[in-house]
């Protein structure tokens, strides 16, 4: 090999047989990984020219990637400064990557890859947002992944959201208490887990507060309209539409599976005439700070810290990093109700 050339961690795992994460960490000296291993490493890298930092390094120093995508990024700063205050009692360097929703499946390509991954010097990875599953499975194979919010079935990657039964429970609590009678879903989209975890919540909450299930009152959304940062890209909808008739014909509070998608419900039905929550009731899920005010009133939803969250995936991902074998896990984190003035109070 050139003398010029430096070889990289990626280039050591393909030598040895393991993974670019498997050669940083007996580098580092964190623990799983067998004496064996670790010497069979030490020997590849000095003899592969490997100059990086952390050849025999005895200390517990990791590098974590995390990945997202899309426009609005508030979400994602409230996840990061968890993970930041996290980071620093244990250790670790965060390397963040942000980029365009469209760019997402070509990730691993070198062209679009953040440097971290080309090199290798990467440990674990978390997720933020969906991506693609094709990707995810790469990943996995690489190196320990842990997703917020979105769940990959199917893969080895760990899962730390909100505890949707709960959350829902306390929702559907608080809208018969003011009196709604016949309460829709508005947003049930059956390619994103979080909708159709937090829809069987719902209808596990109906049963619960003795309130009857109408299949005609549950409207599906495309996934377009699912991952959509924008309000206005629902105004022209046929799901929209439908939800206006439905409000004609009686449903008096309508509950959503994300904020956005509430937010955007707001608009179209006050748009059409309709006083909220005089005549209909709105609930989002899952608070977040960065949307700010609508419309003067505050969304009544779900509320958690969403720094606690990202707290909870890097924890989750150390876990996984120093034990390899570690069984799938999926975390929730309990909510609190966030009454606001799109619904009626108790009576």
């Amino acid at each position: 090999m050139s003398a010029r050339r430096r070889t990289n961690l990626r280039e050591i795992g393909q030598k040895l047989d393991l993974s670019a994460s498997t050669v940083s960490r007996a580098l580092r000296g964190l623990p799983g990984i067998h004496p064996e291993t670790r010497q069979q490493v030490f020997e590849a890298a000095q003899k592969m020219g490997y100059r990086g930092g952390e050849l025999l390094s005895s200390k517990r120093f990791s590098n974590i990637l995390t990945l997202s995508h899309g426009i609005n990024s508030g979400l994602d700063l409230e996840y990061l400064a968890g993970m930041s205050s996290a980071a620093i009692a244990m250790n670790l360097s965060l390397i963040s990557h942000h980029c365009r929703s469209e760019e997402c499946a070509n990730i691993l390509n070198p062209e679009f890859q953040p440097r971290a991954l080309s090199t290798g010097d990467v440990d674990g990875i978390v997720l933020i947002h969906r991506w693609p599953i094709e990707l995810v499975t790469a990943l996995q194979r690489m190196f320990p992944v842990v997703s917020i919010i979105y769940d990959y079935p199917g893969t080895e990657v760990d899962v730390v959201s909100v505890d949707c039964r709960n959350g829902m429970n306390q929702i559907v609590n608080h809208l018969v208490a003011g009196k709604c009678r016949r309460i829709g879903f508005f947003g049930l989209c059956r390619n994103m887990s979080w909708s159709l975890a937090r829809f069987g919540a719902f209808v596990e909450a109906l049963l619960i507060h003795r309130q009857k299930l109408r299949l005609e009152d549950v409207i599906e959304i495309t996934l377009p309209e699912a991952l959509s940062e924008s309000e206005s890209d629902f105004q022209s909808g046929v799901a929209m539409q439908r939800t206006a008739e439905l409000t004609r014909e009686g449903v008096d509070a309508w509950v959503c599976p994300s904020e956005m998608i509430a937010r955007s419900l707001y608009h179209n039905l006050f748009h059409h005439g309709f006083k909220i929550p005089e005549t209909v009731a709105i609930t989002g899920f899952h608070k977040i700070a960065a949307y700010g005010p609508d419309f003067s009133s505050t969304l009544t939803t779900t509320e958690i810290s969403n720094e606690e969250i990202g707290s909870a995936a890097l924890s989750r991902l150390v876990y996984r990093i120093e034990d390899a074998q570690a069984t799938r896990r999926t975390i929730l984190l309990p909510c609190t109700l966030h009454p606001g003035t799109t619904t009626r109070p108790p009576r």
